[in-house]
């Protein structure tokens, strides 16, 4: 029997459930406790600069929820890994890892030193072809996540087991439904599935086949905010799932419990299937259920680890085994040993009997000078933290509504009425929530425009660095008809925070005219015309001939 803790990291909130792993891969839950922003508290972006605050809160909130110290497994949104799905001949299982490792290293625009590298064979009719390569998928996670993953971990007092993404675990947790009979399982074992998410920071569309994730697509924030929108969204996933896999076709989608009547809807609308299903179902009843759907991530990481069925671990990712010849080591050892005893040791003890004390002189001089350089800069540290602290606070607008420009569709189709900036107040703590408010007032054509605009605002985001948070899209209503064909109107807010005026990257999409256009331009000089002869007046009382 084996204690677990799985934790799902969302941006909207921390779920966390602990259980139990017993005999044939089943798996009993114990305790679960959600941090979310109905705490009064939300939880904050989990960042290296945030990681210790953020683990010290989230242990209070287990030793809470009565659960016992045990190793953590962590998943974490399709949004925050990269997924490349590679092909490669086959090769003996010690080389795998090896061969993976250099082609997803060719076919990726991060640097390898920044990502933390696993991959899953894929099988299901993909783990080879006519031509016997085999198919894999390589998935990446940064380090900088990866990294304050481990920090929140030793700031909770927990041993970290394992970093998964959420749509493997997801796949684990429909699995175990199926098995349990909390979700209607398919007919046939090898049908495919799709497992549907939700919750306020988006969701995801994760495609399964016999236990095993084929597909995962992000569902991005602004789509739930219409139902319409929603249902076009999963409408193009199923669509380009189709497109890649024609002869295997989803046969239900199966939702996270979310609330009643969505199953009917969501069914009616895509023309198959749609089940529900509770990740908590006949345990844990105090779990409130409009959030009950939101642990699908954490139970799917507790079955996976219990069956052995989460193919990636960025906590312990494959690696290439070595072969090697017992006998040859052996010799090797026996001549670095007897290199190191005969050479060695007379070298080093030379050296550092004539170089002790020099050394220590030289260090106890450095000590001395570098000592007092910081007492002498402990005024000018000061002031730099003050004045960086300040600087901090401000948004550059110039460069903001120079993007904002920059984000607006080239077809017309929407105009901003109102843009409105208000400062957030700094608190007694010296923190504000953001650095501005802005609030944009627009009409357009339609919704589509609007959303777009959002999305390029949120694609400015980093991993790292959250510049703006967007409220949901508001519909104002109809405009009159003196707007012309602007006859939607719609109020957008957005949260900016601070951003150094180096990291304003974006470019104009349109050539400048040149300073020459403005100029004046004389007219092209032309020949002078021929001089015109005159006819004599004529004599007096005589009248003019006529004209020829």
């Amino acid at each position: 029997m084996s204690n677990f803790i799985a934790i799902d990291l969302e941006a909207s909130g921390v779920y966390a459930v602990a259980g139990t792993g017993g005999a044939r891969g089943s798996v009993k839950l114990t305790h679960a406790t959600a941090w979310t922003a109905d705490d009064g508290d939300p939880p904050p972006a989990l960042t290296l600069d945030t990681a210790r605050a953020f683990g010290e809160a989230l242990r209070a909130k287990l030793r809470a929820a009565g659960g016992p110290p045990a190793p953590v497994l962590v998943s974490i949104g399709r949004d925050r890994v990269i997924l490349k799905e590679l092909k490669h001949p086959p090769v003996p299982a010690h080389e795998e890892p090896a061969l993976i490792k250099f082609q997803a290293i060719k076919e990726m625009s991060e640097s390898p030193d920044d990502v933390v590298l696993d991959y899953a064979p894929l099988t299901n009719g993909n783990g080879g072809d006519a031509n016997g390569d085999r198919r894999a998928m390589a998935v990446m996670l940064r380090k900088d996540v990866f990294h304050a993953i481990q920090a929140m971990c030793v700031a909770a007092g927990l041993k970290l087991a394992g970093v998964t993404p959420r749509p493997y675990a997801v796949a684990a947790g429909l699995v175990r439904a199926f098995a349990a009979g909390t979700a209607p399982a398919p007919e046939h074992k090898t049908d495919t599935v799709a497992a549907l998410t939700l919750s306020p920071s988006g969701g995801e569309f994760t495609v399964v086949r016999n236990g095993e994730m084929i597909l995962t697509l992000a569902i991005p924030s602004p789509v739930l905010a219409n139902e319409n929108m929603l249902v076009a969204q999963l409408r193009r996933n199923l669509t380009v799932y189709a497109g890649q896999h024609p002869g295997h076709p989803v046969q239900a989608v199966y939702l996270a419990e979310v609330g009643p009547g969505w199953t009917g809807r969501l069914a009616s609308a895509l023309g198959i299937p749609v089940h529900s299903y509770d990740p908590l179902a006949d345990v844990l009843p105090k779990v409130p259920e409009h959030i009950r759907g939101r642990f699908a991530g954490a139970v799917g990481l507790l079955a996976g680890k219990a069956h052995d069925a989460l193919p990636i671990n960025f906590a312990a990712p494959r690696q290439p085994v070595t072969t090697r010849d017992p006998a040859k080591r052996r010799l090797v050892v026996a001549a670095v040993a007897a290199g190191v005893l005969l050479a060695g040791g007379a070298v080093f003890g030379f050296m550092m009997l004539n170089s002790a004390e020099a050394r220590v002189g030289q260090l106890t001089q450095r000590r001395d000078e570098l000592k007092e350089k910081t007492d002498k800069g402990k005024p000018d540290v000061s002031r730099a933290t003050a004045i960086d602290s300040w600087s901090k606070r401000e948004v550059v607008w110039l460069d903001e509504l120079h993007d904002l420009a920059a984000r607006m569709p080239a077809d017309d189709n929407m105009r901003l009425t109102s843009v409105a900036a208000t400062p957030y107040p700094v608190g007694k703590d010296g923190k504000q929530e953001a650095q501005s408010r802005v609030e944009l007032k627009i009409a357009a054509t339609d919704a589509k425009p609007v959303n777009n605009l959002v999305s390029a605002t949120e694609r400015d985001n980093t991993l790292t660095n959250k510049y703006y948070t967007n409220s949901p899209v508001s519909f104002l209503g109809t405009l009159p008809a003196s707007a012309g064909k602007y006859t939607q109107g719609f109020g957008l807010v957005t949260k900016v925070n601070h951003r150094e005026p180096d990291k304003y990257t974006n470019h104009p999409n349109f050539t400048p005219p040149k300073r020459s256009w403005g100029a004046f331009t004389p007219a092209p000089e032309r020949a002078p015309d021929p001089p015109v002869e005159l006819a004599p007046p004529p004599a007096e009382g005589k009248a003019p001939d006529a004209a020829p």
